[in-house]
């Protein structure tokens, strides 16, 4: 059967003007654990999903493994909102999700129209382009949280101080390295640690993020 433009055409409208599914939180923390699994499948996460009046968000909690924003990378797209403290407004966007849980941005409708500094993203077009099992989402939760816990934090901290004190040129009687308190520093180094690694590699991260990969991993020069 040959296709003419007006049947091309139809079906680019019909792709182009899919109704949304609206997930809610709950479905949404579904996802996310899966993903979670797929991506972490030695760590233990806890995700909480609560609904509030106003929105809604999910909380993701685990112990030592993976830093922060390696996680937050996997879990942050799966966020209904996003927040401008410049005009404390909160804008919705909307997903592309396909059944193997992959998501993209559909559209982000941004906060520059209302004075904001987001200028936004509008990706719908892309539905021409993207596989047929792909569907338009908007998932229930605004915001994902991420928070790693240290176990032995107290020994940790410790310790970490104790490295500080012993390789780092202090100032104020001890409690300065440069500009900063050296016990916010162990403490951005046990959370910047990775299990098994030494404070050195931690101390290194806190000074030059720039120099590291979310997952902690060194970019290449």
């Amino acid at each position: 059967m040959v296709s003419t433009f007006d049947d091309v055409a139809a079906e680019a409208w019909a792709r182009t003007h899919r109704p949304t599914r609206y997930l809610s939180c709950a479905e949404t923390a579904k996802l996310i654990r899966g993903e979670l699994k797929r991506t972490f499948p030695d760590v233990k996460f806890r995700v909480r999903s609560s609904v509030y009046a106003g929105g809604a968000s999910i909380d993701i909690k685990w112990i030592d493994g993976p830093l922060t924003k390696a996680v937050e990378n996997v879990a942050g797209v799966y966020a209904g909102g996003r927040f401008d403290g410049s005009i404390d407004l909160k804008y919705n966007v909307t997903h592309y999700l396909r059944a193997d849980g992959t998501v993209y941005v559909a559209r982000n409708v941004g906060s520059a129209g209302s004075g904001g500094y987001d200028s936004g993203e509008d990706n719908r077009d892309l539905m021409l382009a993207l596989p047929n099992d792909v569907e338009l989402v908007h998932f229930g939760a605004d915001f994902v949280f991420c928070s790693r816990e240290i176990s032995d934090f107290t020994n940790k901290h410790t310790s970490a101080l104790e490295w500080i004190k012993a390789h780092c040129v202090l100032e104020n009687d001890g409690r300065q390295f440069g500009n900063r308190w050296i016990g916010d520093i162990a403490t951005s180094m046990c959370y910047l640690q990775l299990p098994g690694e030494n404070w050195a590699a931690a101390f290194d991260r806190h000074n030059w993020p720039y120099r590291y990969n979310a997952d902690g991993s060194a970019i290449d020069a």
